[in-house]
């Protein structure tokens, strides 16, 4: 990797240019490297305070982005001698905090942060910070135990495409609400129990090698199946696309599928999308995709308005309805 890379790397970070950093990862990326001057790790790097607010959101994306991606959570930083801080600008000098880099993981370092802002009221915005810093590393190193995903060069992954949209060897015709997709027979019978029982039976299925699908649209069968042969998509769904996927994938019982499209579809919680989605993360017990989308929830004034109205169907508001999980402890009196 050239040294003139890096620089580019390291200036968009400090300038928190944080889509152009994202976009300007190669392949042959070292997430090992430190920071040439201060011998910061990435994240530690990545890891800043928003300016009044207004870039949490981006911070909080580019940290879960990075873990993904395979930045490490304990590498630990060298020796710098420089150190991180907060002030208020109207008594810089009174109201100076400061952390060290020195030796600190990115726990460590937050760890510290929470140390040196607590019992400050007038810091609680920024320990709140990182409170939710700490969520969503928890989300990202969930998403990378769950499944011992690997990663695949990108070469392979167009070998599978090619299989995929080889359809001179499809012999399997899914017939959607809209129009027809065709497959591959044998990779859904391995795939799918579900499939396998129609395909393997003496159903109308196995005599016509078609299966109907009248509630599911073509492009909700094509992204199921662009999940299974490339676990990706070369088109940018929406989330009821996402969502209708989903429904198929945990109908056939194709788990692997309904874990990739439940962790794409978290990326997808918004206002309108959050119903709909929290919906069905409540219904088919996706427990991950349950917790983003009450975290979500309760960081969102508009959504907490909704629910305190009762304005979502009662599964999406049982998410956010305390359950009494323990009894009182009865008292008594020994002899």
């Amino acid at each position: 990797m050239s040294s003139d890379y890096l620089e580019l790397f390291w200036t968009l970070l400090d300038l928190s240019k944080y889509d152009e950093v994202r976009s300007s990862i190669p392949k042959n990326f070292s997430w090992n490297i430190l920071h040439p001057q201060e011998k910061t790790t990435i994240l530690v790097r990545a890891c800043r305070f928003p300016v009044d607010g207004r870039n949490e959101d981006q911070i909080l994306d580019l940290l879960e982005w990075l873990i993904k991606s395979g930045a490490s959570t304990s590498q630990k930083c060298g020796n710098s001698t420089i150190s991180s801080q907060l002030w208020k600008t109207n008594d810089k000098a009174n109201t100076t905090i400061s952390v060290d880099y020195r030796g600190h993981s990115l726990m460590s370092y937050i760890n510290a942060w929470r140390e040196a802002l607590h019992g400050k009221p007038e810091w609680k915005h920024r320990f709140d910070f990182l409170a939710k810093v700490i969520d969503r590393i928890a989300k990202a190193s969930g998403q990378l135990q769950r499944g011992n995903r690997s990663a695949v060069h990108e070469g392979i992954v167009d070998m599978w495409e090619k299989f995929l949209h080889a359809k001179d060897s499809h012999d399997l015709d899914i017939e959607a609400a809209d129009g027809h997709v065709t497959a591959h027979t044998h990779m859904l019978m391995e795939a799918s129990p579900v499939v396998q029982a129609m395909l393997a039976s003496p159903m109308q299925e196995r005599q016509t090698k078609r299966i109907r699908l009248k509630d599911t649209s073509c492009s909700a069968v094509t992204l199921f199946l662009e999940t299974l042969y490339t676990c990706s998509s070369q088109g940018d769904p929406d989330y009821q696309t996402a969502l209708s996927a989903l429904d198929l994938a945990h109908r056939w019982q194709v788990d692997v599928v309904v874990e990739v499209l439940a962790d794409f579809i978290e990326g997808l919680i918004a206002e309108a999308s959050f119903a709909a989605i929290a919906e069905h993360a409540a219904l088919k017990g996706l427990d991950q995709l349950k917790k983003a989308c009450q975290r979500f929830g309760s960081e969102n004034a508009a959504i907490q308005d909704q629910l305190g109205k009762g304005k979502f169907p009662k599964v999406v508001q049982d998410l956010f309805r305390e359950k009494a999980t323990t009894q009182p402890v009865k008292k008594r009196k020994c002899f």
